[in-house]
């Protein structure tokens, strides 16, 4: 069953995760085994979100609207998942990322995740959670589907585990995209920098709160903590460039810029 294990890079594990952030300003996947991963996520940030209850059928319906699956496929998806076999499962997911449903793509890993003897549920919950952030502005009424499944599986790892901080980042994604709530939002970000101030998911994803929030003073400060934790990685640099640029310094984010690419080009050799 290896095969079917969950290859998702949201467990962001610092390099990856930063890796790609200066240049997309996306939370982003290290090992997504779905295709289009390139969706811009500074969406909604909550509140245009479908609240109520998705049902599965729903969930489907939305993401056939534009692509309708073959009878075996549609079979596959619409069955009870813990009824199905494995091999049917790999089938309907192969379907999936060949007609780029990547959200169809994320519950079918889920589905197979879940059939494992003892399933990862940070890892499960996670892959639904940032995922479904990738959805937000196209496809709302999926991303609210794996919002909350994803916040079951999130319930669960809690309450075996309430310090864990991929859980804790998940949670910050989650009552931020999805149900908008900054007073909740904030206090888990707390929680999460508490535990540890200088994991470096954590610190991209306040960075991107702040950016979104208008206070470009934190979100310097916030970028010159990512540098000081990663000096040798150019794209806090960049980043920083980018902040200066925005609030009219041209100085210093010439400064920035020049500094980010002798950073890189040291990093090529």
């Amino acid at each position: 069953m290896n095969k079917i294990n969950l290859r998702v890079g949201v467990v962001l594990v610092a390099t990856l995760a930063v890796g790609v952030w200066m240049v997309a300003n996306r939370w982003k996947t290290n090992d997504l085994v779905i295709p289009q991963q390139n969706q811009p996520l500074m969406p909604m940030a909550g509140g245009g979100l479908p609240q109520k209850a998705i049902s599965r059928i729903e969930f489907l319906n939305s993401v056939f609207e534009h692509a309708k699956p073959n009878s075996f496929v549609a079979r596959i998806v619409t069955s009870d998942p813990n009824k199905v076999q494995i091999d049917s499962l790999e089938k309907a997911l192969k379907w999936a990322m060949e007609t780029n449903n990547a959200p169809l793509a994320v519950l079918l890993q889920t589905d197979l995740a879940l059939k494992e003897k003892n399933p990862n549920y940070i890892t499960i919950c996670r892959n639904l959670i940032y995922n479904a952030s990738f959805f937000v502005a196209e496809q709302p009424m999926a991303a609210s589907y794996l919002f909350q499944l994803g916040k079951k599986y999130l319930d669960i790892g809690l309450e075996s585990d309430p310090e864990n901080i991929d859980l804790l980042n998940a949670q910050i994604i989650y009552e931020s995209e999805f149900i908008n709530q900054p007073m909740q939002f904030r206090t888990t970000l707390k929680k999460a920098l508490a535990v540890d101030s200088n994991n470096i998911e954590t610190n991209i994803i306040h960075l991107n709160l702040l950016k979104k929030s208008g206070q470009m003073g934190k979100a310097l400060k916030k970028c010159e903590k990512l540098i000081s934790l990663q000096p040798q990685n150019p794209d806090w640099l960049f980043e920083l460039s980018n902040l200066y640029g925005e609030m009219g310094d041209s100085t210093n984010a010439k400064t920035y810029l020049d500094l980010a690419v002798k950073v890189q080009k040291n990093k090529q050799k």
